[in-house]
């Protein structure tokens, strides 16, 4: 019974080890929304990169050339944070466009492996992200898909920028934004209606 108990643990551990002690594994998370309007009149919300009043989580905008590529964008955060990021792709006649973050401000530092980590406001490394409006049947679908890693690149990563934190960060940014966005074409639209999918 005892050899039983021990082979038990012994996988567990082994199992715990595997998930939490790898490094950094790509994760894919997919947000989605239905809107009961047409696709260019939420298109026309979100259409420019030096406008994000539509997200509850941004207090202010600037980027330096507007709807071009390499545009470079500044978020302040309604937290305080910053966040900084680059215009990778515009396609007006798609209705998307696709940035990657640069550079971030951090909330905290923390202790880890005897050095001292800086957390991210968004604890994540390597982000990326697309957002796009398409007609469907006289709605508008708005699919919001982001590319990222951990925060921590190096094996066993600290609490504050593991898988979760980045999957929990991530989540919010993008159901609260989604959430807003459908609210100011349908009051009583709340986070339920935003589908979140996601692949590592």
């Amino acid at each position: 019974m005892r050899k039983i108990a021990l082979l038990v643990t012994t996988l567990f551990l082994m199992m715990f080890t595997s998930v939490y002690a790898h490094g950094p594994v790509r994760g894919k998370m997919t947000a989605t929304v239905t809107i009961d309007a047409p696709a260019i009149k939420v298109w026309n919300v979100i259409k420019n990169y030096d406008d994000m009043s539509w997200h509850p989580g941004i207090k202010s905008v600037t980027a330096n050339k507007g709807n071009t590529k390499g545009s470079i964008r500044v978020l302040t955060l309604k937290n305080g944070g910053v966040i900084t990021e680059e215009m990778k792709a515009y396609k007006a006649d798609k209705m998307s466009y696709k940035y990657k973050i640069t550079d971030m401000s951090s909330v905290k530092t923390i202790k880890h492996a005897g050095k001292d980590e800086k957390v991210p406001v968004l604890p994540v490394e390597n982000y990326a992200a697309t957002i796009s409006v398409k007609e469907k049947s006289g709605k508008s679908v708005v699919t919001w898909v982001a590319t990222y890693y951990r925060g921590y690149v190096n094996n066993n990563p600290p609490e504050e920028l593991n898988e979760k934190a980045a999957d929990d960060g991530v989540t919010s940014i993008l159901k609260s934004g989604l959430t807003s966005l459908l609210k100011k074409f349908n009051a009583n639209g709340d986070e339920s209606a935003v589908s979140i999918s996601m692949k590592r």
